[in-house]
């Protein structure tokens, strides 16, 4: 596979500012009856999904930032999170449960899917995902940049109008 990154796109990063949020318990509020219960338990972990290294195909393709904390009430930042939980066996045998969320500005959160996996090529099939998350993302950040611009140049129009019109007074 050639060395693709698809990384977020820095936009969206300074778009959402942190949410005081405890992202166990409102993964149990999210709708959907889902197999995870983001346990904090030792092995398990979460992270911040930030893109997508496509020159590997192990979980290491999945870059991002791990998070703690998640049992626990904490700023976090809104986005896409992934989260592992081992479940059963013994050390080194457990299975385990992928899940993919999103977090969203206001606290609540959205389970995207869940998978259950054993494989080293398991992060893969997170792909399509993440990359419609981000495709998401970005052209939402593009619509609101336009409905901005649009807005500025309405608002440049109506002062030099005011301008014109204070200027014909004196």
């Amino acid at each position: 596979m050639p060395n693709a990154q698809c990384p977020m796109p820095n936009a969206l990063t300074k778009m959402s500012e942190s949410v005081l949020v405890n992202i166990q318990e409102s993964f149990f509020n999210a709708s959907g009856f889902w197999e995870s219960n983001l346990s904090a338990k030792s092995g398990n972990w979460c992270k911040l999904v930030e893109g997508i290294d496509k020159s590997r195909s192990d979980g290491y393709s999945i870059d991002g930032s791990f998070v703690s904390q998640i049992t626990e009430l904490k700023y976090q930042q809104p986005g896409l999170y992934l989260h592992c939980q081992k479940k059963g066996g013994k050390k080194g045998q457990e299975k385990r449960l992928y899940t993919l969320f999103v977090l969203e500005p206001n606290g609540e959160v959205q389970v995207l899917t869940e998978l259950k996996s054993a494989s080293k090529d398991w992060a893969v099939q997170f792909w399509p995902e993440i990359d419609a998350y981000f495709s998401r993302q970005s052209n939402f950040v593009e619509q609101r940049r336009k409905q901005i611009l649009a807005k500025i140049e309405s608002l440049e129009f109506q002062l030099s109008q005011l301008r014109a019109e204070l200027a014909a007074l004196e």
